[in-house]
């Protein structure tokens, strides 16, 4: 029954908040299956293992076991990273094939309509912002602002790119495993004897 998963993951979830707060996090969300696949890996060593059985060996989890979740949390997160980067790399690529075929087809198709969806947009942001709107349409307008908001988004990707955000992302996403600890400075070295005189 759903509701006593619920209660399970909701112990599991508490057991786990102290040590690897990200997959205690990921139990409320859509990944949750996964998340409890990776702590049944780290805790039994299979990712099957019943949720109940789970639930109370945390509750009594060894200091080992505490390690091994912080490295289970630890892959997960990679695992959700490469993911996502496979996500935009496969977009990506989708958009350069795309590309390639306006080129080699000399197809004006893609141009007039980001052209239209661009012009759209700024004429309903005009009327929006110059004209008093009808009472009962600021919900349409507002609906339709949206849509066409994010269609501009996609050609602009689509005619420029967004190699730029996609590097910024990628580095802020590698910012938690790429940090440094910080170094001691040491003191410069005295020199040994005082200046020369001249003979």
């Amino acid at each position: 029954m759903a509701k006593p998963s619920t209660r399970t993951r909701g112990k599991i979830k508490r057991a786990i908040a102290g040590a690897a707060p990200r997959l205690a996090h990921a139990l409320g969300g859509p990944l949750a299956g996964a998340a409890v696949a990776q702590i049944s890996k780290a805790i039994f060593g299979a990712p099957d293992a019943d949720e109940e059985l789970l639930s109370e060996a945390l509750a009594n989890a060894s200091p080992e076991q505490l390690i091994a979740l912080k490295k289970a949390e630890q892959e997960f997160e990679i695992a959700l990273r490469e993911t996502s980067l496979e996500g935009r790399r496969i977009n990506a690529g989708d958009r350069a094939d795309a590309r390639r075929r306006q080129i080699a087809m000399n197809d004006w198709t893609p141009s007039a309509l980001g052209a239209m969806i661009i012009l759209g947009f700024f004429i309903v942001l005009a009327a929006m912002v110059a004209r008093k709107l009808p009472i009962g349409a600021e919900t349409e307008f507002s609906i339709m602002l949206g849509a066409l908001a994010t269609m501009t988004a996609a050609v602009v990707n689509y005619f420029f790119g967004s190699s730029s955000g996609s590097k910024e992302k990628t580095r802020l996403m590698a910012f938690p495993y790429s940090r440094q600890e910080p170094r001691e400075e040491t003191a410069p070295e005295e020199k040994t004897g005082g200046p020369q005189r001249a003979g």
